[in-house]
This record gives structure tokens, sequence and C-alpha cells, in this order.
């Protein structure tokens, strides 16, 4: 399983995105003082762009957080 790397926008970590990842899928960053939601736009080249807090508000987002 081949793994890519990216910088997390906001702090600038370097993270692994795996393969199963799909574009427009969310991850966050692991950076525990960081922790920001990260959206996966593109695979060739590899592009992230940050997500906003509130947009991840939705049950699509945190169900867990609706349970």
């Amino acid at each position: 399983m081949s793994v890519e790397v990216v910088k997390c926008p906001s702090c600038k970590q370097k993270l692994a995105i795996f393969p199963y990842v799909a574009v427009g899928g969310l991850v966050v960053c692991a950076n525990r003082n960081c922790g920001a939601n990260i959206r996966l736009v593109s695979r060739k080249p590899l592009r992230v762009e940050l997500v906003p807090e509130e947009e991840t508000y939705t049950v699509d987002y945190r169900p867990e957080s609706y349970g």
C-alpha cells in the first residue's frame, strides 16, 4: 500500500494520506495542537484545503456527535 504525504495547510506538519481516502474526503490533522479539518481536493497532484469548523457540524461529517 503506497502512502502519499502532504503538509497541513494550518501547522505545516507532514500527514500521510492512504489510498482509501477518496477525493472530497475529510481528514483531521494529526497534530493535537492543530486538529484542523482538511479536505482532499485532488490526487495528482496531491492537494488539500482547510475546511472551516462550522462546515463539519452536520450529521454526515460528525455522526458520533448526533448519537
